[in-house]
């Protein structure tokens, strides 16, 4: 492959530090009628903030013109201001390399790259450039032409709109939405003024009261905030995978999805390290998975998911895994809890439940004056005991273990969260087994799987009998040799 070099962008300028010149640039462009009045009392308020915007651009310049990519055989880059640091990435070794065209820069036809290995940091991506849109396609199609040089068939997954739906419901929750909506007011405050923040809380605040009906003042204003939350998180997720598509050709498996910020994967199929299908109550009850892939560098991004298949029946499952990665399909359990196991199952939320229930009506009867705004507050901490409960009874006969074809199928809950993992007995770690002293006396344990992936994932599988850990054990063993 003949040698080709890139600079980045020239919006990588900026491109790092966008927030902090917007916070500088704006208050500036306010006070700018004041420059051809009286320059001297507009430079003597505004000084300052001049000198940090020029010095933070002088350093974008300098961190610009100092980064220089090569690509040939492999990725070859060179960084630093003060001191050079060279890298080489071989092709072959990269895991994925990810796309990404935000909406404001396109008409700059400028796109975020990413490129990731198995040696990369949990915490910041491998390789991680603001490149010309040609250039970066460049790069994802060498990556491309070494994963399909073995050739094959070309096979599409395409879900249907529902579907985008079910994984939006799946992955939303009230503190993200509330995180999200609390920086976009912040943000305004700071950039359009105090004033415009104050009207945006006000019309919340009369929207919520028109809203409220037979609540109380301040329980209509916890339901509005998880419930408004949970909207802003549901909206942004379905935003985030409309247009959802897979396609595997050879060893690469190609993912594109986005509606307004499109998003294009290439992952290496060999370097997956699970697959990971959950469920909540409410889908597993509807028989739908929604499915994870375990790729390093896929779903790091600020806001991503390692999505696989968005939504998926039960039925449809095996055609769909068939269809991406045939390597990864989940089979029955072979091991599975005893029923003596079942009290140390639900034990936990019950008792849990009992003690909101005695605590709810203990505070009902000494807090009369409050009596509507508790009966509401404990209603809403009595709500997840008992789904706690619901889904411990339902994890029970989902819990277990198999093994087929030189992989593990693990079942479990976490949380709320009911989970299906299958791992490659190589993509194995470590399996940790653990007895409490209660677990002894029925003969039971815990298993710890840990897999590999960025940073330290691992699942439990409660309460399986000693037995049964032991064949997992020698499963191991054996494959090993």
């Amino acid at each position: 492959m003949p040698e080709r070099k890139f600079i980045q962008h020239p919006l990588a300028v900026v491109d790092a530090f966008g927030r902090y010149i917007l916070l500088l640039l704006l208050p500036l462009l306010r006070s700018f009628t004041l420059f051809w009045t009286d320059f001297s009392t507009w430079i003597s308020g505004v000084w300052l903030d001049v000198l940090v915007l020029l010095s933070i651009l002088l350093f974008g310049v300098a961190r610009w013109r100092s980064v220089r990519l090569t690509l040939g055989g492999g990725l070859r880059v060179r960084s630093g201001i003060f001191v050079t640091r060279r890298r080489v990435i071989p092709l072959r070794k990269l895991t994925s390399v990810a796309v990404e065209r935000v909406w404001y820069l396109r008409p700059f036809q400028a796109v975020r790259l990413r490129a990731e290995t198995d040696a990369g940091l949990e915490s910041a991506p491998e390789l991680k450039l603001l490149l010309w849109e040609r250039d970066a396609e460049a790069v994802e199609a060498a990556f491309s032409a070494v994963l399909r040089e073995e050739g094959g068939l070309t096979r599409r997954y395409e879900p249907r709109g529902r579907y985008i739906g079910v994984l939006s419901f799946l992955t939303s929750d009230s503190l993200t939405g509330v995180l999200f909506a609390s920086a976009v007011i912040s943000q305004s405050g700071r950039i359009l003024g105090q004033e415009a923040e104050d009207r945006l809380l006000t019309s919340i605040t009369r929207l919520m009261r028109m809203a409220a009906f037979w609540l109380p003042p301040a329980a209509a204003l916890i339901a509005g905030v998880l419930i408004g939350g949970w909207l802003v998180s549901f909206t942004l997720n379905l935003i985030r995978h409309l247009r959802f598509r897979a396609v595997r050709r050879g060893d690469e498996l190609f993912i594109r999805c986005g509606a307004v910020t499109d998003r294009r994967y290439t992952l290496s199929a060999g370097r997956v390290n699970y697959l990971y299908l959950r469920q909540s109550l409410f889908t597993a009850a509807a028989g739908f998975y929604s499915g994870e892939a375990g790729v390093t560098g896929y779903g790091k991004g600020k806001g991503e998911q390692p999505v696989l298949l968005p939504a998926v029946s039960r039925e449809d499952l095996r055609r769909s895994l068939s269809l991406i990665l045939p390597e990864l399909r989940p089979c029955e359990r072979r091991v599975k809890p005893p029923l003596r196991t079942l009290w140390r199952t639900v034990w936990p939320p019950l008792v849990t439940a009992a003690a909101v229930a005695l605590l709810w009506r203990a505070a009902c009867r000494r807090l009369p004056a409050v009596e509507e705004l508790v009966f509401f507050l404990g209603g809403m901490v009595m709500l997840p005991a008992v789904w706690w409960l619901i889904v411990r009874v339902f994890s029970f006969f989902h819990t277990g273990a198999g093994w087929q074809g030189g992989a593990f199928t693990f079942r479990g809950t976490k949380g709320f969260r009911i989970f299906t993992l299958v791992v490659p007995r190589e993509k194995v770690a470590a399996m940790q087994v653990t007895r409490s002293v209660f677990q002894r006396q029925s003969r039971c344990a815990d298993l710890r799987v840990y897999v590999r992936a960025e940073g330290r994932r691992s699942f439990r599988i409660r309460n399986l009998d000693e037995r049964d850990v032991e064949r997992i054990l020698e499963q191991m063993k054996g494959k090993q040799g």
